[in-house]
């Protein structure tokens, strides 16, 4: 990869840490965009800057100086946004729209734009594959949809390249997901509740992550393209339960009855690897080790 000027905005949070890792141990210069402080430590070739990402004019000339975008600002919480939908719209709508206006006026710009399995809803067919059809369920996907149609309506008007990746369940330090919930409930005794024990999902490593974007930067045959990122195996939520449990001998979890639709949810990941070199890390043994050394 050639030395590039890379723009993360929302980047001094979880996911953004390990991209801005990535990017700056590899000889670019990275610019993290954000209202809140990097909670890591920068090195020499990462700098900080407090803005607004509403504040197109301050945000277009941060933009300009860059070139590549990787945009992380957004809602990631689904129930937030159901019970918040003008919140959702802003962080995860409205914010992307200023970003393709500012890479519009600044010309020649690449945008990395994370999406979501959750716009896939529920689906019989497993794996799933980027040419499903979308069957969103709440708010949040919707959202996620609209945002990657504004996406290519901007490439096919004004030119502005793009990859969107759609992520399933990131994990690792950091993550406020499912699985730091269940911990956090394990840390203070409290019986950990599950509705849908018996689903699978697809967990990927945050690092991984992080190396799917990289690539997805490096590699001109990933552009204008949408790919999945996930592990492409499928874990049943009890069997992260249990993880827990072991960690922690006195937790305890018990089944609840869901008043919504079990389904399960695994990534098909061919053209990541066919695309972005993606090999991700998909043992029980690796998860459970990152949950011990990062999350407890």
């Amino acid at each position: 990869m050639k030395k590039q000027n890379i723009l993360i905005t929302g980047g001094s949070g979880f996911v953004g840490s390990h991209m801005v890792k990535k990017f700056s141990e590899n000889n670019n210069t990275v610019t993290i965009f954000d209202i809140i402080e990097p909670r890591f430590p920068l090195n020499a070739n990462t700098s900080y800057i407090q803005g607004d990402i509403f504040d197109l004019s301050s945000l277009q000339k941060v933009v300009e100086r860059n070139d590549v975008v990787v945009h992380l600002v957004g809602l990631a919480d689904s129930n937030v946004a159901q019970k918040n939908p003008m919140k959702s719209f802003q962080l995860n709508v409205l914010s992307l729209q200023n970003i393709l206006e500012a890479c519009r006026i600044s010309g020649n710009k690449k945008i990395v734009f994370p999406s979501s399995a959750a716009i896939y809803g529920i689906t019989e067919d497993l794996p799933i594959k980027e040419n499903f059809t979308p069957q969103p369920t709440n708010i949040y996907s919707w959202h996620k949809i609209l945002c990657e149609k504004m996406v290519q309506s901007y490439q096919k008007n004004y030119g502005i390249n793009y990859v969107i990746l759609r992520f399933f369940n990131v994990y690792g330090k950091g993550n406020e997901g499912v699985i730091g919930i269940f911990i956090d409930k394990a840390k203070k005794g409290e019986i950990i509740e599950s509705f849908g024990p018996y689903q699978y999902r697809d967990f990927i490593y945050a690092g991984d992550v992080a190396e799917a974007v990289y690539h997805a930067v490096a590699y001109e045959k990933s552009v204008n393209r949408v790919i999945n990122i996930g592990s492409g195996k499928g874990v049943q939520i009890r069997e992260i339960l249990n993880m827990v449990c072991e960690l922690f001998p006195n937790a305890k979890w018990e089944e609840k009855q869901a008043d919504f639709t079990m389904y399960d949810s695994i990534a098909d990941i061919t053209l990541a690897r066919i695309l972005l070199d993606f090999e991700p890390h998909n043992s029980n043994e690796f998860m459970k080790r990152i949950i011990t050394e990062e999350m407890v």
